[in-house]
Protein backbone atom coordinates (compact mmCIF):
# COMPACT_ATOMS: atom_id res chain seq x y z
CA UNK A 1 0.00 0.00 0.00
CA UNK A 2 1.42 3.85 -0.92
CA UNK A 3 0.49 6.65 -0.29
CA UNK A 4 2.02 10.19 -1.69
CA UNK A 5 1.74 13.55 -0.19
CA UNK A 6 4.19 15.84 -2.60
CA UNK A 7 5.90 18.88 -1.75
CA UNK A 8 4.21 21.57 -4.15
CA UNK A 9 0.79 20.64 -2.20
CA UNK A 10 2.32 20.93 0.92
CA UNK A 11 3.84 24.69 0.02
CA UNK A 12 0.43 25.40 -1.66
CA UNK A 13 -0.95 24.44 1.82
CA UNK A 14 1.61 26.04 3.99
CA UNK A 15 1.17 29.37 1.70
CA UNK A 16 -2.61 29.22 2.13
CA UNK A 17 -2.55 28.38 5.56
CA UNK A 18 -4.68 25.07 5.13
CA UNK A 19 -4.91 23.63 8.67
CA UNK A 20 -3.26 26.18 10.56
CA UNK A 21 -4.01 29.66 11.72
CA UNK A 22 -5.01 32.44 9.89
CA UNK A 23 -1.52 34.09 7.68
CA UNK A 24 0.02 36.32 10.23
CA UNK A 25 0.88 40.20 8.69
CA UNK A 26 4.63 41.40 8.53
CA UNK A 27 4.03 43.22 12.17
CA UNK A 28 6.64 42.80 14.94
CA UNK A 29 5.42 40.18 17.57
CA UNK A 30 3.67 42.39 20.40
CA UNK A 31 1.36 41.88 23.35
CA UNK A 32 0.83 38.61 25.70
CA UNK A 33 -1.60 35.83 25.55
CA UNK A 34 -2.42 33.76 28.74
CA UNK A 35 -3.85 29.84 28.84
CA UNK A 36 -4.51 27.91 32.00
CA UNK A 37 -4.10 23.89 32.15
CA UNK A 38 -5.92 21.85 34.45
CA UNK A 39 -2.94 19.28 35.51
CA UNK A 40 0.39 20.58 36.81
CA UNK A 41 3.69 20.39 34.80
CA UNK A 42 5.73 16.79 34.83
CA UNK A 43 8.05 17.32 31.92
CA UNK A 44 8.80 19.62 29.16
CA UNK A 45 10.23 16.20 27.38
CA UNK A 46 7.51 14.85 24.89
CA UNK A 47 8.67 11.69 24.29
CA UNK A 48 8.47 11.05 28.07
CA UNK A 49 4.78 12.82 28.84
CA UNK A 50 1.95 10.80 29.67
CA UNK A 51 -1.71 11.97 29.67
CA UNK A 52 -2.91 15.73 29.84
CA UNK A 53 -0.23 18.58 29.20
CA UNK A 54 0.37 19.22 26.17
CA UNK A 55 -0.28 22.51 25.98
CA UNK A 56 3.27 22.73 27.98
CA UNK A 57 4.97 21.39 24.66
CA UNK A 58 3.42 23.25 22.06
CA UNK A 59 5.08 26.40 22.43
CA UNK A 60 8.30 25.15 21.76
CA UNK A 61 8.40 22.10 19.76
CA UNK A 62 6.40 21.26 16.52
CA UNK A 63 5.73 17.74 15.26
CA UNK A 64 6.26 16.18 11.47
CA UNK A 65 2.79 16.48 11.33
CA UNK A 66 -0.37 18.27 12.33
CA UNK A 67 -4.39 18.08 12.42
CA UNK A 68 -6.16 20.19 10.26
CA UNK A 69 -9.55 21.81 11.68
CA UNK A 70 -10.84 19.16 9.93
CA UNK A 71 -8.98 16.60 11.02
CA UNK A 72 -6.93 15.44 8.20
CA UNK A 73 -3.08 15.00 8.36
CA UNK A 74 -1.06 18.36 7.31
CA UNK A 75 2.66 18.60 7.13
CA UNK A 76 4.54 20.69 9.34
CA UNK A 77 8.15 20.17 9.33
CA UNK A 78 7.71 17.14 7.11
CA UNK A 79 6.47 17.91 3.43
CA UNK A 80 5.41 14.62 2.18
CA UNK A 81 5.33 10.85 3.12
CA UNK A 82 5.08 7.59 1.16
CA UNK A 83 3.94 4.23 2.45
CA UNK A 84 5.22 0.53 1.24
CA UNK A 85 4.49 -1.75 3.30
CA UNK A 86 6.31 -2.12 6.48
CA UNK A 87 8.47 0.96 5.11
CA UNK A 88 7.27 4.55 5.84
CA UNK A 89 9.76 7.31 4.53
CA UNK A 90 9.46 10.74 5.10
CA UNK A 91 10.69 13.85 3.84
CA UNK A 92 11.76 16.83 5.14
CA UNK A 93 11.31 20.53 5.02
CA UNK A 94 14.75 21.66 4.38
CA UNK A 95 16.90 24.76 5.78
CA UNK A 96 15.24 24.95 9.55
CA UNK A 97 17.20 24.87 12.81
CA UNK A 98 16.01 24.70 16.07
CA UNK A 99 16.29 27.44 18.17
CA UNK A 100 19.78 27.05 19.47
CA UNK A 101 21.11 26.94 16.32
CA UNK A 102 21.28 22.95 15.51
CA UNK A 103 20.16 22.05 12.10
CA UNK A 104 17.28 19.70 11.76
CA UNK A 105 17.62 17.22 9.21
CA UNK A 106 17.15 13.33 8.92
CA UNK A 107 19.42 12.23 10.96
CA UNK A 108 17.94 14.43 13.86
CA UNK A 109 14.53 13.05 12.64
CA UNK A 110 15.71 9.15 13.15
CA UNK A 111 17.28 9.59 16.09
CA UNK A 112 14.32 11.53 17.51
CA UNK A 113 12.19 8.45 16.20
CA UNK A 114 14.58 5.93 17.63
CA UNK A 115 14.69 7.44 21.17
CA UNK A 116 11.14 7.62 21.52
CA UNK A 117 10.86 3.86 20.46
CA UNK A 118 13.40 3.32 22.95
CA UNK A 119 11.60 5.51 26.26
CA UNK A 120 8.70 2.80 25.23
CA UNK A 121 6.15 5.94 26.55
CA UNK A 122 4.48 7.14 23.48
CA UNK A 123 1.87 4.63 22.31
CA UNK A 124 1.63 6.27 19.25
CA UNK A 125 5.44 5.08 18.37
CA UNK A 126 4.43 1.16 19.77
CA UNK A 127 4.27 -0.21 15.94
CA UNK A 128 7.47 1.35 14.91
CA UNK A 129 10.64 -0.74 14.80
CA UNK A 130 13.44 1.82 14.07
CA UNK A 131 14.48 4.52 11.87
CA UNK A 132 17.52 6.09 10.23
CA UNK A 133 18.28 8.93 7.36
CA UNK A 134 17.85 7.96 3.61
CA UNK A 135 19.69 11.03 2.59
CA UNK A 136 19.82 14.80 4.28
CA UNK A 137 16.29 15.38 4.22
CA UNK A 138 14.41 11.55 3.97
CA UNK A 139 14.52 9.36 6.45
CA UNK A 140 12.69 5.87 6.46
CA UNK A 141 10.62 4.65 9.25
CA UNK A 142 10.38 0.32 9.74
CA UNK A 143 7.74 -0.94 11.55
CA UNK A 144 6.86 -4.05 13.21
CA UNK A 145 3.75 -4.19 11.67
CA UNK A 146 0.98 -2.75 9.51
CA UNK A 147 0.11 1.04 10.89
CA UNK A 148 -2.58 2.18 9.01
CA UNK A 149 -2.64 5.50 11.29
CA UNK A 150 0.83 5.97 11.48
CA UNK A 151 0.97 9.55 10.60
CA UNK A 152 -1.82 10.32 13.07
CA UNK A 153 0.51 9.30 15.56
CA UNK A 154 3.35 11.96 13.82
CA UNK A 155 1.14 14.67 14.84
CA UNK A 156 0.73 14.26 18.33
CA UNK A 157 4.32 14.00 21.02
CA UNK A 158 5.42 11.07 19.08
CA UNK A 159 6.04 13.08 16.30
CA UNK A 160 7.42 16.29 17.93
CA UNK A 161 11.22 16.80 17.49
CA UNK A 162 13.66 17.76 20.01
CA UNK A 163 17.46 19.20 19.29
CA UNK A 164 20.01 16.82 20.15
CA UNK A 165 21.16 18.71 22.60
CA UNK A 166 17.68 18.57 24.08
CA UNK A 167 17.58 15.04 24.02
CA UNK A 168 21.32 14.48 25.58
CA UNK A 169 20.84 16.76 28.37
CA UNK A 170 19.88 15.06 32.00
CA UNK A 171 17.61 17.86 32.54
CA UNK A 172 15.16 18.34 29.65
CA UNK A 173 12.44 17.82 31.55
CA UNK A 174 12.46 21.92 31.99
CA UNK A 175 14.78 22.55 29.50
CA UNK A 176 13.00 22.18 26.16
CA UNK A 177 14.32 22.52 22.42
CA UNK A 178 12.47 22.42 19.73
CA UNK A 179 11.71 24.37 16.23
CA UNK A 180 8.15 26.23 17.30
CA UNK A 181 7.29 29.54 17.01
CA UNK A 182 8.55 29.97 21.14
CA UNK A 183 11.18 29.57 23.04
CA UNK A 184 11.09 28.63 27.08
CA UNK A 185 12.11 31.20 29.12
CA UNK A 186 13.31 29.72 32.24
CA UNK A 187 14.21 33.04 33.85
CA UNK A 188 10.76 34.36 33.77
CA UNK A 189 9.00 31.29 34.49
CA UNK A 190 7.72 30.27 38.20
CA UNK A 191 7.62 26.86 38.31
CA UNK A 192 4.79 25.54 39.71
CA UNK A 193 2.69 28.86 38.89
CA UNK A 194 3.58 29.82 35.20
CA UNK A 195 5.83 28.62 32.04
CA UNK A 196 6.83 31.66 29.98
CA UNK A 197 7.54 31.68 26.53
CA UNK A 198 9.03 34.30 24.14
CA UNK A 199 9.57 34.39 20.37
CA UNK A 200 12.27 32.42 18.30
CA UNK A 201 14.85 33.95 16.39
CA UNK A 202 15.70 31.73 14.09
CA UNK A 203 12.01 30.42 13.53
CA UNK A 204 11.49 29.06 9.75
CA UNK A 205 8.16 31.30 9.54
CA UNK A 206 8.24 34.16 11.12
CA UNK A 207 4.91 35.76 9.72
CA UNK A 208 3.40 33.09 11.95
CA UNK A 209 4.88 34.64 15.43
CA UNK A 210 2.15 37.07 16.73
CA UNK A 211 3.37 37.14 20.55
CA UNK A 212 5.78 39.09 22.29
CA UNK A 213 4.52 36.72 25.10
CA UNK A 214 2.97 33.65 25.69
CA UNK A 215 2.39 31.95 29.01
CA UNK A 216 1.14 28.69 30.33
CA UNK A 217 -0.40 28.92 33.78
CA UNK A 218 -0.49 25.61 35.62
CA UNK A 219 -4.09 26.53 38.04
CA UNK A 220 -5.12 22.59 38.30
CA UNK A 221 -8.41 24.20 40.98
CA UNK A 222 -11.43 24.43 39.22
CA UNK A 223 -12.42 27.34 41.22
CA UNK A 224 -9.51 29.30 40.92
CA UNK A 225 -8.91 28.76 37.05
CA UNK A 226 -12.51 30.31 37.09
CA UNK A 227 -11.69 32.68 39.20
CA UNK A 228 -8.79 33.83 37.13
CA UNK A 229 -10.80 33.64 33.43
CA UNK A 230 -13.45 36.05 35.03
CA UNK A 231 -10.82 38.20 36.37
CA UNK A 232 -8.58 38.63 32.99
CA UNK A 233 -5.61 37.04 34.65
CA UNK A 234 -6.21 34.10 31.56
CA UNK A 235 -7.82 34.66 28.24
CA UNK A 236 -8.73 30.95 28.18
CA UNK A 237 -8.00 27.18 29.58
CA UNK A 238 -9.12 23.78 29.45
CA UNK A 239 -11.97 22.26 31.75
CA UNK A 240 -13.69 18.85 31.95
CA UNK A 241 -17.19 18.79 32.49
CA UNK A 242 -17.88 20.26 36.18
CA UNK A 243 -19.91 22.84 37.79
CA UNK A 244 -16.87 25.66 36.98
CA UNK A 245 -17.51 24.50 33.07
CA UNK A 246 -21.01 24.66 33.29
CA UNK A 247 -20.75 28.44 35.23
CA UNK A 248 -18.31 29.38 31.91
CA UNK A 249 -21.20 28.49 29.81
CA UNK A 250 -24.03 30.54 31.52
CA UNK A 251 -22.00 33.49 32.27
CA UNK A 252 -22.62 36.32 29.46
CA UNK A 253 -18.90 37.69 29.65
CA UNK A 254 -17.43 34.05 29.03
CA UNK A 255 -17.48 31.45 26.57
CA UNK A 256 -17.49 27.69 26.83
CA UNK A 257 -16.14 25.82 23.19
CA UNK A 258 -16.35 22.26 22.70
CA UNK A 259 -14.39 21.31 20.22
CA UNK A 260 -13.96 18.56 18.41
CA UNK A 261 -13.90 15.36 19.90
CA UNK A 262 -14.54 14.15 22.95
CA UNK A 263 -13.04 12.53 26.65
CA UNK A 264 -14.86 9.18 27.46
CA UNK A 265 -14.46 8.50 31.10
CA UNK A 266 -13.78 5.08 32.14
CA UNK A 267 -12.58 2.51 34.33
CA UNK A 268 -9.97 0.06 33.73
CA UNK A 269 -9.95 -3.28 35.61
CA UNK A 270 -6.21 -3.96 35.57
CA UNK A 271 -5.61 -6.79 37.72
CA UNK A 272 -8.21 -8.98 35.78
CA UNK A 273 -6.21 -11.43 36.71
CA UNK A 274 -6.92 -11.11 40.18
CA UNK A 275 -3.44 -11.31 41.29
CA UNK A 276 -4.04 -8.50 43.90
CA UNK A 277 -7.81 -8.22 44.09
CA UNK A 278 -9.04 -11.61 43.33
CA UNK A 279 -12.36 -10.57 42.78
CA UNK A 280 -11.19 -9.31 39.82
CA UNK A 281 -11.13 -12.29 37.67
CA UNK A 282 -14.89 -12.77 38.06
CA UNK A 283 -16.42 -11.79 34.83
CA UNK A 284 -20.08 -11.91 37.59
CA UNK A 285 -18.33 -9.08 39.54
CA UNK A 286 -17.05 -6.75 36.32
CA UNK A 287 -20.63 -7.20 34.63
CA UNK A 288 -21.99 -6.10 38.38
CA UNK A 289 -19.97 -3.03 38.86
CA UNK A 290 -20.95 -1.98 34.81
CA UNK A 291 -24.36 -2.63 35.73
CA UNK A 292 -24.63 -0.91 39.22
CA UNK A 293 -23.90 2.74 37.23
CA UNK A 294 -26.40 4.86 37.56
CA UNK A 295 -24.74 7.06 34.07
CA UNK A 296 -27.83 9.51 33.58
CA UNK A 297 -26.99 10.35 36.66
CA UNK A 298 -24.03 10.40 36.66
CA UNK A 299 -24.10 12.84 34.08
CA UNK A 300 -26.66 15.37 35.15
CA UNK A 301 -24.97 15.50 39.20
CA UNK A 302 -20.76 14.86 38.55
CA UNK A 303 -20.83 16.71 34.69
CA UNK A 304 -23.57 19.18 34.53
CA UNK A 305 -25.50 17.66 32.06
CA UNK A 306 -22.31 18.21 29.59
CA UNK A 307 -22.13 14.54 28.81
CA UNK A 308 -23.98 11.35 27.27
CA UNK A 309 -23.59 7.90 28.80
CA UNK A 310 -21.04 5.68 27.22
CA UNK A 311 -21.18 1.80 26.94
CA UNK A 312 -18.38 2.03 24.28
CA UNK A 313 -14.55 3.85 23.32
CA UNK A 314 -16.45 5.99 20.70
CA UNK A 315 -19.70 7.85 20.43
CA UNK A 316 -22.38 8.58 17.92
CA UNK A 317 -20.97 9.81 14.23
CA UNK A 318 -17.79 7.73 14.90
CA UNK A 319 -16.56 5.30 12.04
CA UNK A 320 -15.99 3.00 14.53
CA UNK A 321 -19.49 3.25 16.97
CA UNK A 322 -21.40 0.08 17.51
CA UNK A 323 -25.38 1.17 17.96
CA UNK A 324 -25.87 -2.39 19.38
CA UNK A 325 -23.63 -2.09 22.05
CA UNK A 326 -25.27 0.87 23.97
CA UNK A 327 -27.03 0.48 26.73
CA UNK A 328 -25.85 -3.23 27.22
CA UNK A 329 -24.91 -1.93 30.37
CA UNK A 330 -28.10 -0.02 32.13
CA UNK A 331 -28.55 1.04 35.51
CA UNK A 332 -29.47 -2.56 36.70
CA UNK A 333 -29.12 -2.44 40.61
CA UNK A 334 -30.97 -5.71 41.00
CA UNK A 335 -29.13 -7.51 37.99
CA UNK A 336 -26.21 -6.39 39.46
CA UNK A 337 -26.91 -7.71 42.64
CA UNK A 338 -27.66 -11.07 40.86
CA UNK A 339 -24.03 -10.80 39.21
CA UNK A 340 -22.28 -10.45 42.55
CA UNK A 341 -25.06 -13.45 44.00
CA UNK A 342 -23.65 -15.26 41.27
CA UNK A 343 -20.17 -14.64 41.91
CA UNK A 344 -17.55 -16.18 44.05
CA UNK A 345 -17.33 -12.72 46.28
CA UNK A 346 -20.78 -12.30 47.07
CA UNK A 347 -20.56 -10.38 50.07
CA UNK A 348 -18.33 -7.96 48.31
CA UNK A 349 -14.66 -6.76 48.24
CA UNK A 350 -12.57 -3.98 48.57
CA UNK A 351 -9.79 -2.13 46.51
CA UNK A 352 -7.84 0.71 45.49
CA UNK A 353 -8.31 3.51 43.18
CA UNK A 354 -6.23 6.23 42.26
CA UNK A 355 -7.53 9.85 42.22
CA UNK A 356 -6.75 13.50 41.08
CA UNK A 357 -8.40 16.46 42.32
CA UNK A 358 -10.14 16.96 39.23
CA UNK A 359 -11.36 13.60 39.02
CA UNK A 360 -12.50 13.22 42.81
CA UNK A 361 -16.41 13.99 42.23
CA UNK A 362 -16.28 11.63 39.98
CA UNK A 363 -14.82 8.52 41.99
CA UNK A 364 -17.00 10.03 44.76
CA UNK A 365 -20.46 8.75 42.89
CA UNK A 366 -18.69 5.63 41.68
CA UNK A 367 -17.81 4.91 45.00
CA UNK A 368 -21.25 5.06 45.91
CA UNK A 369 -22.71 2.95 43.34
CA UNK A 370 -20.23 -0.01 43.69
CA UNK A 371 -21.37 0.20 47.67
CA UNK A 372 -24.85 -0.58 46.76
CA UNK A 373 -23.67 -3.80 45.92
CA UNK A 374 -21.36 -4.35 48.41
CA UNK A 375 -17.95 -3.35 46.94
CA UNK A 376 -16.18 -0.69 49.03
CA UNK A 377 -13.28 1.38 46.72
CA UNK A 378 -10.93 3.25 48.26
CA UNK A 379 -9.69 6.71 46.81
CA UNK A 380 -6.28 7.32 46.64
CA UNK A 381 -5.22 10.54 46.44
CA UNK A 382 -2.10 11.00 43.76
CA UNK A 383 0.22 13.93 42.74
CA UNK A 384 -1.84 15.91 40.06
CA UNK A 385 -0.63 15.27 36.39
CA UNK A 386 0.78 11.44 37.71
CA UNK A 387 -2.19 9.74 37.10
CA UNK A 388 -1.37 8.23 33.45
CA UNK A 389 1.67 7.34 35.04
CA UNK A 390 0.74 5.47 38.12
CA UNK A 391 -1.40 4.25 35.43
CA UNK A 392 1.02 2.08 33.92
CA UNK A 393 2.38 0.15 37.02
CA UNK A 394 1.15 -2.27 39.39
CA UNK A 395 0.52 0.28 42.31
CA UNK A 396 -3.03 0.21 41.67
CA UNK A 397 -5.56 -2.81 40.63
CA UNK A 398 -7.58 -0.74 38.64
CA UNK A 399 -7.67 3.01 37.91
CA UNK A 400 -9.46 5.86 35.89
CA UNK A 401 -8.56 7.85 33.03
CA UNK A 402 -10.43 9.50 29.65
CA UNK A 403 -10.30 8.37 26.43
CA UNK A 404 -10.05 11.04 23.81
CA UNK A 405 -12.58 9.70 20.89
CA UNK A 406 -10.77 11.22 18.27
CA UNK A 407 -7.98 8.70 18.42
CA UNK A 408 -7.28 6.00 16.32
CA UNK A 409 -9.29 2.82 17.18
CA UNK A 410 -5.63 0.87 16.92
CA UNK A 411 -4.92 2.12 20.12
CA UNK A 412 -7.26 0.23 22.04
CA UNK A 413 -4.73 -2.11 21.97
CA UNK A 414 -1.72 -0.32 22.34
CA UNK A 415 -3.61 0.93 25.32
CA UNK A 416 -5.53 -1.76 26.57
CA UNK A 417 -5.26 -5.48 24.72
CA UNK A 418 -1.67 -6.49 23.90
CA UNK A 419 0.01 -7.94 26.76
CA UNK A 420 3.17 -5.29 26.69
CA UNK A 421 -0.35 -2.26 26.33
CA UNK A 422 0.33 0.82 28.27
CA UNK A 423 -1.99 0.44 30.47
CA UNK A 424 -1.96 -3.19 31.08
CA UNK A 425 0.64 -2.93 33.64
CA UNK A 426 -0.06 -6.81 35.29
CA UNK A 427 0.83 -7.91 31.56
CA UNK A 428 -2.73 -9.46 31.26
CA UNK A 429 -3.10 -11.98 27.87
CA UNK A 430 -5.74 -10.99 25.92
CA UNK A 431 -8.36 -13.00 24.68
CA UNK A 432 -8.01 -14.83 21.33
CA UNK A 433 -10.75 -12.68 20.24
CA UNK A 434 -9.88 -9.31 21.19
CA UNK A 435 -6.06 -9.76 19.48
CA UNK A 436 -7.62 -11.31 16.23
CA UNK A 437 -9.59 -8.15 16.03
CA UNK A 438 -6.42 -6.18 17.09
CA UNK A 439 -4.16 -7.57 14.15
CA UNK A 440 -7.20 -7.68 11.59
CA UNK A 441 -7.65 -3.94 12.54
CA UNK A 442 -4.33 -3.10 11.19
CA UNK A 443 -4.45 -5.22 7.63
CA UNK A 444 -6.07 -2.09 5.82
CA UNK A 445 -6.08 1.33 5.89
CA UNK A 446 -9.72 1.44 4.44
CA UNK A 447 -12.42 2.83 7.26
CA UNK A 448 -14.83 0.89 5.44
CA UNK A 449 -12.67 -2.36 6.12
CA UNK A 450 -11.62 -1.05 9.89
CA UNK A 451 -15.33 -0.11 10.98
CA UNK A 452 -16.81 -3.94 11.34
CA UNK A 453 -14.12 -5.02 13.18
CA UNK A 454 -13.91 -2.42 15.56
CA UNK A 455 -17.52 -2.46 16.15
CA UNK A 456 -17.17 -6.17 16.78
CA UNK A 457 -14.54 -5.04 18.47
CA UNK A 458 -16.40 -2.93 20.95
CA UNK A 459 -18.57 -5.62 21.85
CA UNK A 460 -16.07 -7.70 23.02
CA UNK A 461 -14.98 -5.58 25.26
CA UNK A 462 -18.12 -4.89 26.47
CA UNK A 463 -18.46 -8.56 26.85
CA UNK A 464 -15.15 -8.77 28.66
CA UNK A 465 -16.22 -5.65 31.26
CA UNK A 466 -12.63 -4.94 32.15
CA UNK A 467 -13.28 -1.47 30.63
CA UNK A 468 -16.10 0.37 32.27
CA UNK A 469 -16.83 2.99 30.17
CA UNK A 470 -19.10 5.37 32.10
CA UNK A 471 -19.66 9.41 30.54
CA UNK A 472 -18.36 11.03 27.16
CA UNK A 473 -18.59 14.53 27.28
CA UNK A 474 -16.77 17.35 24.53
CA UNK A 475 -13.26 18.77 25.11
CA UNK A 476 -13.94 21.87 26.74
CA UNK A 477 -12.11 25.35 26.60
CA UNK A 478 -13.14 28.07 28.31
CA UNK A 479 -12.73 31.87 26.63
CA UNK A 480 -13.21 35.22 27.17
CA UNK A 481 -15.53 36.80 24.93
CA UNK A 482 -12.35 38.83 24.06
CA UNK A 483 -10.30 35.39 22.81
CA UNK A 484 -14.08 34.03 21.32
CA UNK A 485 -13.78 37.13 19.06
CA UNK A 486 -10.13 36.90 18.19
CA UNK A 487 -10.02 35.77 14.47
CA UNK A 488 -6.46 34.30 15.12
CA UNK A 489 -7.79 31.91 17.84
CA UNK A 490 -7.82 28.35 16.12
CA UNK A 491 -8.49 25.34 18.08
CA UNK A 492 -6.21 21.75 17.80
CA UNK A 493 -8.15 19.50 16.74
CA UNK A 494 -9.01 16.95 18.87
CA UNK A 495 -6.84 18.40 21.59
CA UNK A 496 -7.49 21.60 24.39
CA UNK A 497 -5.15 23.43 23.14
CA UNK A 498 -4.50 26.69 20.57
CA UNK A 499 -2.78 26.48 17.35
CA UNK A 500 0.12 29.10 18.27
CA UNK A 501 1.20 29.55 14.33
CA UNK A 502 -0.59 33.01 13.61
CA UNK A 503 -2.09 33.82 16.78
CA UNK A 504 -2.14 37.15 17.68
CA UNK A 505 -3.26 39.11 21.40
CA UNK A 506 -6.48 39.82 22.09
CA UNK A 507 -7.95 43.25 21.03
Amino acid sequence: MKSWIRSTIVSLAVSVGVGLSPIASHAEPSGTFKYAEQVKLITMDPQQQSGSGVPYLRPVYESLFEKSPEGENVPLLATGYEIDGLNVTIKLREGISFSNGEAFNAQVAADNINRGVKLAIIEGLKTVESAEPVDEYTFRIKLKEPDPAIIDSLCFTGGMMLAPAAMADPKIDRNPIGTGPYIHSKEESREGEVQVYTPNPTYWDKDKIGLARYEVWEIPDDTARLNALKTGQIDAGNWLANPQSAIIERSPDLKLIRNTGGLNYHVIISDRDGTVVPAFADLNVRQAMAHSIDRTAFGKAVLFGLADDSYQPYAKGNWAYNPEVDGVYAYDVAKAKEYMAKSAFPDGFTFDMPSIPIYQSRLEALAGFFKEIGITMNIVPVEPGTLARRSRTTDFPATNLVWNTNTDPKFLALRYIYEDAAYNPFKIKPSEKLLSLARAGLESPDIAVRAPIYKEMAAQLAKEAFLIFVANSPILIGVSNATDANPTVVYRYGEDSINLRGLKANN
